[in-house]
């Protein structure tokens, strides 16, 4: 940044191994909170050393924790490197190099003032401070590429382009005008000043854009990177234009640089900082990264409104306000491009949907009609069979294929629901729903489908309105058949409890069987990124928590007092 410094002194302490090893300093999330509390009192107490201390106490310390400072927040972005995965190291690499530049530029300015005859302006200091920009400025931008495609990277750069122009038009009311127009000072001088802020505008603007743009939990300690770079921005613009007017002291002034590098510390010691840039569509717009660049545009559309109002808007800044106005254009004609691709890609998948709906609608009626169909009568002469054997293994030969048959029609039954529920034409919000006569109706076929089993309803089913849909009965069969079908008792045995409270119903389902482990309960549901893949599920208990979440309410599984599996189903009582 310009001839002053920035800084950390925060020190990096936890340390993480893995296999037996040490890897790389960093701060858990509670050490983190404390190392800020820290660097606040830190520089409050700065500032009140400052106070008290007389000129050449003030010199020397100013000195001293400026190059400290910087020199720490450069140790803290080599390790934040090291821990990082490609290319994020790389750009932390990058980072961490300009901030250990600008760190040596402090030692010589250090030197030069302390023990020399005074600071040269040019002089050696200023290469090192003038090379770390662009370290900075290239150490993000590879940040930056790391988690965006070529569009995004387009979209980023005129995003940068619109706040560049935007603080420039800025700094030059302020800073840049009042400097060139200096008398006093000499052409380099005059230039290297001037420099300094343009350069402080151009990092500031990147860091922001890339800040901005950040997704996952690694945009949190990026943010405060740039929110250190906008800092040093300050300070630099600020001490150029005190130094060519012969306004600048050593004094609490410099205590700006310090909290700047203690910012760029931290965040480099941010328990997030290493974490690997999520995989997300960076098509989408997240409100922050659409409305972000307005706010510099708005202030210096209200800077130059001033300066025109004032009188005092000559013709650079005319041109910096037009080309603030360029720049938004030239964003917006983006913008809406992109917006307009985003829409025919919309457009096309809606048609893939649609064609697809059709199919799965062709699918239900060849489910509904012909396998279906073709299964009852397969099952109605193998029941008709059964009467003419004798042989007892024949007659068990045939149970079973009696019982494959009967599980095939009630999977048609499950996927002719899962279509109904995709059936464009269909209306599937909450409607009232009998409790009793639904509960009542579907444990009758039950129990005439599984004459071996016993269903018992343990009280009375209450005459419950609640809140679902025609295929609250799919719910309730599915959930009675696993009840049967997964269980290994000789006679299993199914107990049904109903009750109902003011805003809810619950309908419990015990049985005997051998019961689910506690961490498989979610996983039967086919709950989790995977749905239907998840280990474990199954057609019917992914469509039982599909159609109980769609009527508002919740389905869970308990441990059972007959030993096996308790499923509860809670619906919400039906309001007008």
């Amino acid at each position: 940044m310009s001839a002053e410094s920035h800084a950390d002194v925060s020190d990096p302490s936890t340390v993480e191994s893995e296999g037996g090893s040490s890897a790389p300093f960093r701060l858990g999330p509670r050490q983190f909170r404390l190392a800020w509390i820290v660097a606040g009192l830190f520089v409050l107490g700065s500032i009140g050393l400052m106070r008290l201390m007389g000129p050449r106490g003030t010199l020397l310390f100013s000195n001293v924790i400026l190059v400290a400072s910087a020199a720490a927040a450069a140790v803290a972005l080599g390790l934040l490197a090291r821990r990082s995965e490609p290319p994020d190291a790389l750009g932390w690499g990058i980072v961490a190099v300009g901030t250990g530049l600008f760190a040596t530029g402090e030692f010589a300015w250090m030197c030069y003032e302390l023990w020399l005859s005074g600071v040269p302006f040019p002089g050696v200091p200023d290469l090192f401070y003038l090379a770390d920009y662009l370290f900075l400025g290239a150490g993000l931008l590879v940040l930056a590429a790391s988690q965006h495609r070529l569009g995004s990277i387009l979209r980023i750069t005129l995003d940068g382009f619109l706040v560049a122009a935007a603080l420039l038009a800025i700094s030059w009311q302020f800073v840049l005008a009042p400097i060139l127009a200096h008398g006093d000072a000499g052409g380099a001088t005059l230039w290297l000043s001037a420099a300094y802020p343009s350069l402080d505008i151009v990092l500031a603007a990147v860091a922001f854009v890339v800040a901005v743009h950040a997704r996952g939990s690694r945009r949190v300690p990026i943010t405060l990177f740039a929110a250190g770079n906008l800092v040093w921005a300050f300070a630099d613009s600020a001490f150029a234009y005190l130094s060519i007017t012969g306004g600048y002291i050593y004094s609490e002034f410099d205590v700006i640089w310090l909290a700047g590098n203690l910012i760029v510390a931290l965040a480099a010691l941010h328990p997030s900082a290493a974490t690997p840039p999520p995989e997300v569509d960076r098509r989408r717009y997240t409100f922050r990264e659409t409305v972000a660049p307005y706010v510099p545009f708005l202030l210096a559309m209200t800077v130059m409104g001033y300066a025109a109002l004032t009188g005092t808007l000559d013709p650079v800044g005319l041109a910096l306000g037009a080309l603030v106005l360029l720049a938004l254009v030239a964003r917006q004609t983006y913008v809406f491009f992109d917006a307009a691709a985003l829409s025919r890609r919309l457009e096309r998948n809606e048609e893939t949907l649609s064609r697809r709906n059709e199919e799965l609608l062709l699918l239900n009626r060849i489910v509904r009609h012909d396998i279906r169909n073709d299964m009852a009568v397969v099952l109605g002469w193998g029941e008709e069979l059964n009467d003419h054997l004798d042989d007892e293994d024949e007659r068990a030969m045939l149970e079973r294929m009696l019982g494959t048959t009967r599980h095939t029609i009630e999977l048609t039954e499950t996927l002719q629901a899962f279509t109904e529920l995709w059936d464009d034409d269909g209306d599937h919000g909450a409607e009232p729903v009998s409790l009793e006569a639904t509960l009542a109706e579907t444990l009758e076929r039950r129990r005439e489908a599984y004459a071996d089993a016993e269903f018992v309803v343990d009280g009375s089913i209450p005459t419950a309105t609640v809140s679902a849909g025609p295929l609250l009965s799919t719910v309730f069969r599915n959930l009675l058949n696993n009840a049967v079908q997964h269980n290994d008792a000789a006679e299993p045995r199914v107990v049904i409890t109903a009750d109902a409270g003011p805003e809810t119903a619950t309908v419990r389902i015990v049985d005997n069987g051998p019961g689910v482990p506690l961490d498989r309960r979610d996983t039967l549901f086919g709950r989790g990124e995977k749905g239907l893949e998840s280990e474990g599920s199954g057609v019917g208990l992914y469509l039982v928590d599909t159609l109980v979440s769609q009527y508002g309410g919740e389905v869970w599984i308990d441990s059972s007092e007959l030993g096996g599996a308790a499923v509860v189903v809670e619906l919400q009582r039906y309001r007008e």
